[in-house]
């Protein structure tokens, strides 16, 4: 599974990545705010900042798990699935997302 399955996986089968998302948002339009008015990013530059953080989060996650995913079907989407299903991903993504604060 690669990162872009996973992400439409996650999408359609939870609100993790809107949840991470408004969470990011959050965080770049505070941080934005701290800087000096002539240097504040524009929405365009700090939705592409927001987006950066999800795709990263996307990749982290990937990694994660395709560590844990080997052998011979490891490339298989089933596998993936199974391995999701299995070990409670989805529920694990959403209550560490949930209880997740940037820092400022």
């Amino acid at each position: 599974m690669n990162n872009a399955e996973l992400q439409a996986y996650l999408e359609e089968h939870s609100r993790v990545i809107d949840t991470f998302r408004a969470k990011g948002l959050d965080y770049q339009n505070e941080k934005n705010q701290k800087r000096q008015p002539a240097k504040r990013w524009n929405e365009n530059k700090v939705d592409r900042a927001v987006d950066k953080m999800v795709a990263e989060f996307i990749a982290s996650i990937q990694v994660k798990m395709a560590f844990n995913i080997r052998g011979e079907h490891a490339k298989e989407y089933q596998t993936w699935l199974t391995f999701i299903e299995q070990n409670e991903v989805v529920e694990g993504l959403e209550e560490s997302v949930n209880e997740m604060a940037f820092e400022y």
